[in-house]
């Protein structure tokens, strides 16, 4: 129906002998007239050339401009910045996690900007650690604990080292979907040389040094929930103090374990003591 309408108006234009460069006007106006008996429309160059029995139409025409109104509010200013170290402790965002600035300086004088994240409330802990025995560097693991009630979804959960003085994490294995932990119960990563009675959950290729070093364990999203980093170790993976280096004795060996299971006061010092191993079961 509007294509008819828009061809029986152009075929009144030109049946009328109106230019069609005058339509619509300089001002966008469309001009017409309206047959008041029959309703035909017919496009003009103006109003003033409508005949007897026909009524002016306008189309596009554009009333007079409002008056302003008034400025919105104004913002208050920022706070400036007097120094470059003035954004150490500003708010920051990582993903969906919120923390502040930490500027950390290399001995050329060059600056990078970490954003740290304070560590999230979490039932899961590293329980126990071994690094192995002098006859047997890879008969070690690692062994998790779920401290709270409930159940917990370990799905996308990575177990990862860091050497000493690291500040790169190397993966120990990311837990496959659907893997629960229950409330109390443990899961065991082994080395690839373990041999102790309880068997492994999931296997591990990369051997931590015995002399020192750090474990942290990252949810699915990256966040750090738990960690720790004993004898040499000096990286980030420190909670408090680090702990003792379990002893590198004749098989089986000693580890590193927290008494009772997923006893946890952020000290890796006063949280871990060394005794003999007992992976996959209750210290």
């Amino acid at each position: 129906m509007a294509r008819k309408l828009v061809v029986a108006l152009f075929l009144l234009a030109v049946g009328a002998g109106v230019a069609l460069a005058a339509i619509p006007d300089r001002n966008g106006v469309i001009h017409g007239c309206r047959n008041t008996r029959t309703g035909l429309l017919r496009v003009i160059k103006s109003t003033a050339h409508c005949r007897v029995g026909e009524r002016a139409l306008n189309w596009n025409v554009r009333g007079p401009q409002g008056p302003q109104g008034p400025p919105g509010p104004q913002g208050e200013p920022g706070a400036s910045l007097e120094s470059f170290e003035a954004l150490s402790g500003v708010a920051c965002n990582t993903g969906t996690n919120s923390g502040t600035i930490a500027i950390e300086y290399e001995a050329s004088g060059e600056a990078h900007l970490r954003c740290v994240v304070p560590p999230v409330a979490s039932t899961i802990r590293i329980n126990e650690f071994s690094t192995g025995t002098t006859g047997a560097p890879t008969d070690e693991f690692v062994e998790l604990v779920n401290a709270g009630p409930q159940a917990v979804d370990l799905s996308g959960y990575k177990l990862v080292y860091r050497s000493a003085t690291g500040t790169n994490d190397a993966s120990l294995g990311t837990l496959p979907a659907g893997t629960t932990l229950a409330s109390g119960a443990f899961f065991l990563l082994g080395g690839a040389g373990y041999a102790g009675a309880h068997p492994a959950d999931r296997t591990f290729n990369i051997s931590p040094s015995a002399a020192g070093g750090g474990l942290g364990l990252r949810d699915a999203s990256g966040l750090l929930v738990d960690s720790v980093a004993w004898g040499t170790g000096t990286n980030a993976f420190i909670e408090g103090t680090v702990a003792a280096a379990p002893a590198t004795t004749a098989a089986p060996g000693r580890s590193d374990a927290r008494h009772p299971d997923g006893h946890d006061t952020n000290d890796n010092g006063t949280d871990f003591s060394e005794g003999d191993p007992t992976p996959g079961m209750p210290n």
